[in-house]
């Protein structure tokens, strides 16, 4: 039985496309990536999103890349090199809270919060 995804099977992939996503209200910008394999005499198509910056260098159509995909499902794939929105995101909120800790040490060492 395979439970871990770094247990699935490596193959080649090849790029379809990989746009650019501007940022909207609820999501940061992104890479949108379509990308196609082959296992056995099947042909799959994945996608993914890819959290990088648009000033990044970034896959460009017909490169390839190594994916992954269940040896007993090939509809499933992934591309391990991809960054995720988790980080961003991580990251973003650790820096409010950081600049929100900053802040209120500040307004403590001016005396603030007194009745």
């Amino acid at each position: 039985m395979i439970s871990k995804k770094s247990d699935w099977q490596i193959t080649t992939a090849n790029i379809y496309s990989a746009d650019w996503i501007d940022p909207t209200r609820n999501d940061f910008g992104h890479y949108n990536v379509v990308y196609s394999y082959r296992v056995g005499e099947e042909i799959y198509i994945g996608e993914f999103s890819d959290y990088r910056s648009a000033t990044d260098s970034y896959l460009k159509r017909d490169e390839t890349i190594q994916i992954r995909y269940h040896p007993f499902k090939p509809k499933q794939s992934f591309y391990p090199e991809r960054r995720s929105a988790a980080k961003r995101r991580i990251f973003w909120a650790s820096l409010g809270l950081g600049l929100a800790l900053v802040i209120l040490l500040i307004v403590y060492l001016n005396g603030g919060f007194k009745q």
